[in-house]
């Protein structure tokens, strides 16, 4: 199982910030895993592609675009279970959709992703509904709107973000 926490961006380029995932990961497979995780949508717009330097602390590079490269480190190493707390909330829903799209379909890892963003929440197949760390139930996010509590949430939710 693999987790994000070993978000480190380096001041190097991102192609060694995606290969220290995997030292020893070829060039086809470091590529692949940055396609999967979308950093190739990013990394097409600049000179000098995944030569670029990113800086320390990849300061050249927004949020998303960090989280895009860690993403892509951790799917180079061919997890089994692959856990995202909240490691796509500094990209575009339209992005984390198809991040997540990638991972489901053109991987055989299992992914269980920890969000509080319901564009997030919508897209899982199986959502599990904590209440003071305890489970209260799952299902999917239309399922799960026949509980009161938990419509309750998703209708504050709705409420602050428009």
């Amino acid at each position: 199982m693999i987790t994000l926490e070993n978000k480190t961006i380096f001041n190097d380029t991102i192609y060694n910030n995606i290969k220290y995932g995997d030292l020893e990961a070829s060039k086809e497979k470091v590529v692949e895993a940055a396609n999967l995780a979308g950093v190739s949508e990013f990394v097409n717009n600049l000179p000098n592609k995944m030569d670029t330097i990113v800086g320390e602390s990849g300061v050249k590079l927004s949020g998303g675009q960090r989280q895009r490269i860690a993403i892509a480190r951790a799917l180079l190493r061919k997890p089994s279970v692959l856990v995202l707390d909240d490691a796509t909330s500094a990209v575009d829903p339209k992005v984390e959709a198809k991040i997540l799209q990638n991972i489901k379909t053109e991987t055989s890892c299992s992914l269980l992703v920890v969000a509080h963003r319901l564009a997030t929440i919508r897209l899982a197949e199986r959502v599990i509904f904590l209440d003071d760390g305890k489970v209260v139930d799952s299902g999917s996010h239309e399922e799960l709107l026949q509980i009161e509590d938990y419509a309750n949430l998703v209708s504050a939710y709705e409420e602050v973000t428009l």
